[in-house]
């Protein structure tokens, strides 16, 4: 089985009612929003859409991100795909292409999102948020799959990693923002936590506010992870 035939089961496997349910719910929860400003004619913000949609996308994607991982290790198939080295690049291949089209749905919605706020009440949006949305959605999710699977590759119990994709998306930002707050922490360290995607891909996420830098960082440390996985998957033993 080529890279293209693995990518087209894998795409048929994922694009599922749940992955639809998500965006869906994701997009009724932000909508709520939308409503608020159109009765109240404000003082929410764009950013308070994508926000709001964000609190359900994130957590959904989150999961979806482990789920690509974990789920042949959960039902055993993992045995099977991994005969050769191989199928093994195969595997991961596809696993970051199948990853990048939910996160690209995902992005789409909050797009979506954004342009009823802009027909309902006449608040800023342009082609240039559609981008923003889907690349910053995109690397979210290539960024915790690659983490999460590197992860998997020395881990393999099912529904700790599960929890543990929960905990980091959820939970450690939040304790990694403490740093901010300790005024005897050099300024680099600081610097270092800011621009560590797992830092800033959960907290800028949200209000489409990854900035330049921040995106680089992100797809230099996704190629490394990428990169790393690529040489060492082959010789791990499942």
């Amino acid at each position: 089985m080529n890279v293209s035939q693995f990518f087209k089961l894998e795409i048929k496997r994922n694009l599922n009612l749940a992955l639809f349910v998500s965006i869906g719910f994701a997009f009724l929860f932000g909508g709520g929003i939308v409503y608020a400003i159109y009765q109240m004619d404000g003082p929410f913000q764009p950013q308070n859409v994508s926000g709001l949609y964000s609190g359900v996308a994130t957590v959904a994607l989150g999961v979806f991100c482990a789920k690509v991982v974990i789920a042949d290790l959960h039902h055993g198939t993992i045995y099977l795909l991994f005969t050769s080295a191989r199928n093994r690049i195969i595997f991961l291949i596809s696993r970051v292409l199948v990853i990048s089209v939910v996160s690209l749905l995902f992005g789409l919605g909050c797009a979506a999102l954004l342009y009823v706020n802009h027909v309902l009440n006449g608040q800023a949006f342009s082609a240039g948020d559609v981008g923003q949305a889907v690349l910053q959605y995109v690397l979210f999710g290539v960024f915790f799959t690659l983490l999460f699977q590197v992860i998997s590759m020395f881990y393999q119990k099912v529904m700790q990693l599960l929890i543990l994709s929960l905990v980091t998306i959820l939970v450690l930002p939040g304790l990694l923002g403490i740093v901010f707050q300790v005024e005897a922490i050099p300024e680099f360290v600081k610097d270092i936590v800011a621009y560590a995607p797992i830092y800033s891909l959960p907290n800028q996420l949200p209000f489409l506010m990854l900035d330049g830098m921040e995106m680089i960082v992100t797809g230099i440390v996704s190629l490394l992870l990428f990169v790393f996985a690529y040489e060492r998957l082959p010789k791990i033993d499942y």
